[in-house]
Formats: structure tokens, C-alpha cells, sequence
């Protein structure tokens, strides 16, 4: 993130860094909400909750948050790279929970790991273990996350389970043999992306933390154009946000337009831009377009073929409008029409020979 438009604005800090920063939590589109539900979970519910957001869109600081809020009588044990075989997650959660390291088998680490949980337990704490990007996590380590919900008193789970990843946890977890670990999810949480006025809102929220305390500083067509941009997801606002402020500096503005987040627009990697309107709408790519012409093309020589052998359902007119019936069902909706026009002339009717 950039610094060098700092005192132009009369900004204290980079407003629009991607670091989890909590001092910038925005607390609307729904943020706010499911922060004091993980809070409520955490300190009260017992089993495994799932928190699912797309990429950038702040479920990594809802995290962070959400553990410095929690009371000293629970224990917190936070895996942000989650990629450990069926072994080493159970030494990563040991270790963080003090154990010494074991040259103990599996069986061996997973009954020390209980002693600790139990002994915790009896002394009044209760044990939290927050998986950040969990979606990356092997099947076979997903199961031994089962096997510490399974450790339990004559009362009580153990252990309480946050699993916080992006949407291809769900499909993670669908897997059948997964079935048991779903069966344990009692809480879900979704964290959808900010709609067109809560960015406003969010750009103005970060602005006023680092010190701007003027009037608007993004015209509304900016806003207009971040929006259009942005696909809703606060990292890429921030990305957007920062690159067009420093493109408003470079110019000598005192405020930034839409051209300047045009700028910043064009800098960005094509890959993350249009992302929304390209999954609504994929037919409007290349690659749907030639599949649509390939299957026009193929029914329509079929059709031709079968019109010369003579087909007596497909001739003349009829044998057009069969293939453009055909033409318009193989065509996603919206993409351009192919049209067929029959230069077949009909056979001429036989004389009637009747008296």
C-alpha cells in the first residue's frame, strides 16, 4: 500500500492496507452481527461452527477479532496455514496448548492431547481451536478434527471447533466420507460481499480511522465506479481505493473521480476484475461462443444431410425452421442467433390422374 499521498489527503495511516488491521473492522453488511454471534459460540455452544466467505472479504480479521474478544478463562489455539498431514495437526494444536513435543505413535499424541483437555477442563477453561483457510485442509486431517469434537466428559465436549474458509469448504465437507463431521456442524455463518451502499460506507469507515475528517473525498461517480469494479470484496476495494487515491495525488487532485479508479481499474491483474459479471453471464466469453457456433454448426449439417436424403418431416420451408428451432435450443440465452434459410424448393406435387 502506498504512503506517498499521506499528508497531500492529511491522512494519519494508510487507509486502505490489506493487512487485517482491527482498528479498520467495519462493522456493517452483517459484520458487526456475526462478530458478537462467533463471540456468543465461542463462549457458550459446544461443537464444530463454520464461518464461509469469499476471497478478501475480511473473515480472516472476523477471526482475529472475534479471539481478542474472548474471555482469559478459554484457551485459544489458531492454525492460520492449516496444510498439516493427520500428525502434525495434532502436534501444532499441542504445542500451542504448552505440550512438550512426543516421540509418542499417533495413539500416543492423541491420549496426551486428551489428558491436557481434561485436565483443562477440570481447572474451569474451556479450549477453542480457530482453523483460518481451513478449505485447504487434507480429508485425512479434516477427520482428525472429527476425533477431537469426540473427546468429551460425562458432560461436556472438550474442545469447540471453528472452521473459517472459503466457499469450497461447503463442497469440502459434502464429500461422503465426511458425512459424520457434517453431521457435527451446528452453527454456519456466511459472510457475503458488501452491496453498493454499505461501499460507501465501508470507504468512508476506513477514511475517518486514518484521519480524513473533510467532506466526501471519493466523488459518488468514483463510488459508482468502485462498485462496478470492485465485485463487493473489501480487499479488492482496498486495493482499488488505494491505487485510484494515489493516482488523485500524482494528479494534484484534492478529490478522486471516476477516471482515477479507472486508473487504478486498469492496473489491477485482468483476472480480478469482472469476475461477478463473467460468472452470471459466461456465455458472453469466447470460449461459450465457439461452443455455440460448433453445436449450431453440427445440427445444421445434419439437418442438411438429412433434408438431400429426402426426409420427408424436414423438406423445403419445414426443413428451416426445424433447424432453427433446433439452432435456437443449442444457443445459451443471450448469445448471438444463428439462422438458417432453406434454398431446398419443395418437390412438386404428382398430377392428379383421377378421372
Amino acid at each position: 500500500m502506498s504512503t506517498l499521498y499521506l499528508d497531500h489527503f492529511g491522512l494519519k495511516k494508510s487507509p486502505f492496507q490489506i493487512t487485517p488491521d482491527p482498528d479498520f473492522f467495519f462493522s456493517g453488511g452483517q459484520r458487526g452481527p456475526i462478530l458478537g454471534a462467533l463471540v456468543h459460540v465461542a463462549t457458550h455452544d459446544e461443537g464444530i461452527s463454520t464461518v464461509v466467505a469469499e476471497v478478501g472479504s475480511g473473515k480472516t480479521l472476523l477471526a482475529r477479532l472475534m479471539m481478542a474478544q474472548l474471555p482469559s478463562a478459554l484457551s485459544t489455539v489458531y492454525l492460520a496455514n492449516p496444510c498439516f498431514n493427520r500428525d502434525e495437526i495434532i502436534e501444532a494444536i499441542s504445542r500451542d496448548l504448552g505440550l512438550p513435543d512426543l516421540l509418542a505413535s499417533r495413539e500416543g499424541k492423541l491420549a496426551a492431547l486428551q489428558q491436557e483437555l481434561l485436565r483443562r477442563h477440570a481447572a474451569g477453561q474451556r479450549v477453542l481451536l480457530v482453523i483460518d483457510e481451513a478449505h485447504t485442509m487434507p480429508i485425512e486431517s479434516i477427520e482428525e478434527v472429527r476425533l477431537l469434537s469426540n473427546i468429551e466428559s460425562a458432560q461436556h465436549k472438550l474442545v469447540n471447533i471453528m472452521l473459517f474458509g472459503q466457499p469450497e469448504l461447503d463442497d469440502l465437507l459434502a464429500q461422503p466420507r465426511l458425512r459424520q463431521l457434517r453431521d457435527r456442524v451446528i452453527h454456519r455463518f456466511d459472510l457475503q460481499r458488501l452491496h453498493a451502499d454499505e461501499i460507501g460506507a465501508y470507504i468512508d469507515h476506513r477514511l475517518r480511522v486514518a484521519g480524513w475528517s473533510s467532506a466526501r473525498l471519493f466523488s459518488l461517480p468514483a463510488l459508482a465506479q468502485l462498485v462496478k469494479v470492485s465485485d463487493g470484496r473489501a480487499r479488492r476495494i482496498n486495493l482499488l481505493a488505494d491505487k485510484a487515491l494515489l493516482a488523485a495525488y500524482a494528479q494534484g487532485k484534492q478529490e478522486v473521480d471516476e477516471s482515477q479508479v479507472s486508473i487504478a481499474a486498469r492496473e489491477l491483474p485482468s483476472g480480478q476484475l469482472g469476475v461477478a459479471r463473467k460468472r452470471l453471464q459466461p456465455w458472453r466469453s469466447l470460449p461459450w461462443q465457439m461452443i455455440a457456433a460448433c453445436l449450431g454448426a453440427a445440427a445444421l449439417g445434419a439437418l442438411v444431410v438429412w433434408a438431400a436424403l429426402g426426409a420427408p418431416w424436414v423438406r423445403g420451408a419445414g426443413a428451416a425452421a426445424t433447424t432453427n428451432a433446433v439452432l435456437e435450443q443449442s444457443q445459451p440465452a443471450g448469445s448471438p442467433h444463428l439462422r438458417f434459410e432453406s434454398s431446398l424448393a419443395a418437390p412438386p406435387k404428382k398430377a392428379d390422374r383421377s378421372p
